[in-house]
């Protein structure tokens, strides 16, 4: 820990600080622990033999050199966990660099033979002497128990041995799209349940080019009867299919970055009677939606408004999406602004579902409006406008739509029907086609994607123009 002086009467104490004699500049300086150091030596690592990390900072001011140093502090808490416990794609990793820096091509190994030699006579080296003499140890296969993880993937590297299993086929996919994680995750458990009652190697360990297409024509009738499920309830082919996308993008971004020639068995697969069983969602009339209001008037006049009323005032008068208006953020709802309006955009806790298209601004309607404000009074001081079901980690509308598909089905003119926040947003799509709102103007509300190349241009309607349309869709329903 250095003393550092600020000025000639403050001065501060910094840990891992250290600054080398004639230079004012500061070094970011920590030890490496012990049971690190024979780790870095065996993946021939620059920190190899050495007793410090030692880095630049590239500053003489403390004030700026603390946060630096929390950031590498981090930095080699995390490096030396993954030393310690690698994951399958960390022992990759460093068996790919540990090639690399010994000067061998790992997709093209002969092609650096005076490398490829040395490197060979490396791994020798590492061998206990009783195996180096042992005759019978002839195959690399015989030789990868007894080198370190990195050591024998790096030697499956270069004899073509690599294995890519299903489990780094999906460690893979939600690594570059973590978006999709809670879904790919899901689907893939499922994938390896199946394959597991097939043979004696676990599912997750199975190479992604060992599964064959009958397989997956087997998995997908698996799907459909259900048979993933503790009830054994067959699920739709809609259902299979939405869970076929993440497996099917999964295996041809594995088969892409790891240039292996082998087609997805997963494209194109067929679905025995696909669509035929879907079952059309209902939509809110407007009745329905007369009786809605007229619930959550009564609740509020009894109970006093609550986040889960709200919200579906909100989805009710916006057409947004659920998900959209329970992951809003206090400082998208802009009440001040001369058209009130909610301001629908990514966060780190909840996606848009197609990105940047379904970023949008959407008018406050006078129900909507109440709402809002109301909502803002329960959020106090969250940052979030419905904290009960949004963190800065995750957005639960899945618990607050089943929340809310209750309480509608059992309002008054809503018992026996199969309505749900989402018929709501078929409702806004109705009620404006009623007054005749134009589509491009009716999918800048929604979100939806407006066909043809004229609508990727512009800034769209201006709030003012939406607010009308949307003032005209809702008034049979509030008259």
């Amino acid at each position: 820990m250095a003393l550092l002086h600020l000025s000639s009467i403050v001065s501060v104490k910094l840990k891992y600080v250290w600054q080398k004699p004639n230079t004012p500049l500061l070094f970011f300086r920590r030890r490496i622990p012990d049971d690190i150091k024979p780790m870095l030596a065996a993946n021939g690592s620059p920190l190899a033999g050495k007793v410090h990390y030692v880095v630049s900072l590239q500053t003489s001011d403390p004030r700026v050199a603390a946060p630096r140093i929390a950031k590498l502090v981090k930095q080699t808490d995390e490096d030396w966990a993954r030393l310690r416990n690698p994951s399958r794609g960390d022992i990759a990793q460093q068996a790919h660099e540990l090639l690399v820096r010994g000067g061998v091509d790992p997709s093209d190994p002969q092609s650096t033979s005076d490398a490829l030699e040395a490197f060979y006579e490396f791994l020798d080296d590492q061998l206990p002497r009783s195996v180096q003499e042992d005759e019978r140890i002839t195959q690399g296969r015989q030789v990868d128990p007894h080198l370190s993880p990195v050591h024998a993937a790096a030697l499956q590297m270069v004899q073509g041995r690599v294995k890519i299993t299903l489990e780094d086929c999906l460690d893979q996919y939600v690594t570059v799209r973590p978006a999709t994680e809670k879904d790919a995750r899901m689907v893939f458990g499922y994938l390896f349940a199946f394959l597991g009652t097939r043979s004696a190697v676990p599912g997750k360990d199975r190479d992604l080019r060992s599964v064959r297409r009958q397989e997956v024509n087997e998995f997908v009738k698996w799907l459909l009867a259900g048979r993933h499920r503790e009830e054994s309830k067959p699920v739709s082919t809609t259902t299979v299919s939405r869970y076929l996308t993440n497996v099917r993008a999964a295996f041809a971004m594995a088969i892409k970055e790891k240039e292996l020639a082998v087609p997805n068995v997963f494209a194109e697969v067929e679905i025995p009677k696909a669509g035929k069983d879907a079952v059309k969602r209902e939509t809110f009339t407007v009745d329905q939606y007369r009786h809605l209001h007229s619930a959550l008037d009564a609740w509020s006049a009894e109970r006093g408004p609550d986040q889960l009323r709200c919200i579906l005032t909100l989805v009710a008068g916006t057409g947004a999406r659920l998900g959209e208006i329970v992951g809003l953020a206090t400082a998208d709802v802009h009440l001040r602004a001369a058209m009130p309006y909610l301001d629908l955009k990514e966060h780190p806790w909840r996606s848009l579902k197609t990105g940047l298209g379904s970023a949008r601004r959407i008018p406050l309607t006078p129900k909507a409006l109440e709402a809002a404000k109301a909502a803002l009074r329960l959020a106090g001081h969250s940052p979030f406008l419905f904290p009960r079901y949004t963190t800065d980690s995750e957005c639960r509308a899945d618990s607050a739509s089943a929340s809310l598909v209750d309480w509608i089905r059992t309002r008054e003119g809503l018992t026996g029907t199969k309505l749900g926040p989402h018929s709501l947003r078929h409702g806004m799509e109705d009620l404006l086609r009623a007054v005749g709102c134009p589509d491009s103007a009716r999918d800048q509300i929604t979100g939806h994607a407006t066909p043809g190349m004229g609508a990727k241009y512009g800034q769209g309607y201006p709030l003012a123009q939406l607010a009308e349309w949307m003032a005209k869709a809702v008034a049979p329903v509030h008259g």
